[in-house]
C-alpha cells in the first residue's frame, strides 16, 4: 500500500493537469488572456457628485456648471465612492480617463471614460482614505459609507 498510494497520487496529478491544460475542465478553468486596458487620454472636469447608478457596473454622476450630467465608470475600490457620497453636492474636480478597456458584458473592447481621481478644494480622494483608514477599520468604514452609498442610488 505505501509504495501504491505514490503512484496513485502521481496519477492523479499527472492526470488533472493535461485536463486543464487542455481545457477539459467542464468550462471552470479557461484562461482570462483579455486585451489590458489602454488609456487614450486624461481630462479633467469641475462638478458636483448626484449620485450612482447601477448597471452591470457602478457609475458617479456628475452635475457640471452648465446643469449637463456626466457619467463616469469608478475604479474598482471603494474609497472613491465613499469620498463622493462624504463630497456630495459640494464643487469637485475630477480627473478621468478615456480608456480601452475590456467589458466582458459588452462583449470586448470598449471605450469607457472612468474617474482616476477626484478632489474637494484642497483634498484628494486618495488623501481622505488614508485617513479614514488610519483611523478606523474598514469594517467600521464601509457601515458607515455603504448606507451612504445605497442611499446615493439614483433610479431613473
Amino acid at each position: 500500500m505505501k509504495k501504491l498510494f505514490p503512484l496513485l497520487l502521481l496519477t492523479l496529478v499527472a492526470g488533472y493537469a493535461s485536463v486543464t491544460a487542455y481545457g477539459q475542465c467542464g468550462g471552470g478553468c479557461e484562461p482570462t488572456n483579455h486585451p489590458k486596458d489602454k488609456v487614450k487620454a486624461t481630462k479633467t472636469v469641475k462638478g458636483a457628485f448626484k449620485g450612482f447608478e447601477m448597471g452591470d457596473y457602478i457609475h458617479a454622476v456628475i452635475t457640471q456648471a452648465n446643469g449637463e450630467e456626466t457619467s463616469f465608470f469608478l475604479p474598482h475600490n471603494e474609497s472613491v465612492q465613499y469620498f463622493l457620497v462624504a463630497h456630495k453636492d459640494q464643487p469637485l474636480t475630477l480627473t478621468y480617463q478615456v480608456v480601452d478597456s475590456y467589458i466582458p458584458e459588452a462583449g470586448g473592447m470598449q471605450t469607457i471614460e472612468r474617474l482616476s481621481a477626484v478632489k474637494a478644494g484642497t483634498s484628494t480622494s486618495a488623501a481622505w482614505w488614508k485617513k479614514q483608514r488610519a483611523g478606523s477599520s474598514l469594517s467600521k468604514l464601509r457601515k458607515k459609507y455603504d448606507a451612504m452609498v445605497e442611499q446615493s442610488m439614483i433610479t431613473r
